[in-house]
């Protein structure tokens, strides 16, 4: 089965016609310029813009001195929006993580992630194939009562921290730390309500180590201290 892989290449300015079966490709360009030609259509494939190559289809192409381009191979139920080949601008979002991906070459069995992240940028309105909070949810479930910091979410995503920042809040609307007490003030409203525990007790299974401060965020979340609202659940 094909999986998803992303290369950093240099074209030479060699003209060269030719077709790739089974995947497509979308060809991310990062600094020079490449010429392509599709269906007697041309391209001129510069920083800051992205073609698709669908998969079968003949094409040619020759790169100006110094170009750079980022390719991402995907197969073919991956590849963003229709199958048509096109030409758009990168998102600023899409930009920056495909220089970042770029500067940081990572191993094979990550490579669909990243690629996956950086077509869901291309196209915000697809279906999601990769969506992060999915993949930062499971990391966090078992490590809520741990410190955490922004930076560990980010490693556990693949991201630099400003990457899965901007990220996540593009995605979710939250900050990290934001999403972060979010899934923890939702864990500790289930140990509440749900059990005998005492609220220090809880403080510290959801990553609070004083009942007070546990309490001001629980109230900021629910608008009501967590001793009130068993208190309220129980009474009713």
């Amino acid at each position: 089965m094909f999986s998803a892989r992303i290369e950093l290449l240099h074209y030479g300015s060699d003209s060269i016609r030719h077709a790739h079966d089974g995947h497509h490709q979308w060809v991310l360009g990062l600094a020079g310029a490449l010429e392509l030609e599709m269906e007697g259509r041309p391209y001129l494939n510069g920083a800051g813009s992205a073609v698709r190559i669908p998969a079968g289809v003949s094409h040619c192409y020759a790169g100006a001195p110094g170009n750079r381009q980022l390719v991402l191979n995907v197969p073919v139920q991956e590849s963003g929006a229709d199958a048509a080949a096109c030409q758009l601008t990168l998102p600023p979002a899409a930009r920056e993580l495909a220089y970042w991906a770029a500067r940081h070459p990572q191993p094979e069995a990550r490579q669909p992630m990243l690629s996956g992240m950086l077509l869901e940028l291309l196209f915000p309105d697809a279906p999601a194939v990769f969506l992060l909070s999915p993949r930062l949810g499971r990391f966090l479930v078992s490590r809520l009562g741990r410190p955490l910091t922004v930076a560990d979410m980010a490693a556990a995503c693949h991201l630099s921290p400003s990457q899965f920042h901007a990220r996540l809040k593009a995605e979710t609307g939250l900050t990290p730390m934001a999403y972060l007490c979010r899934m923890r003030m939702e864990r500790a409203r289930r140990l509440l309500l749900g059990g005998r525990a005492s609220v220090l007790e809880v403080a510290l299974q959801v990553g609070y180590q004083s009942a007070s401060a546990f309490s001001a965020a629980y109230r900021q979340r629910f608008g009501a201290n967590p001793s009130e609202e068993r208190g309220r659940v129980r009474r009713a």
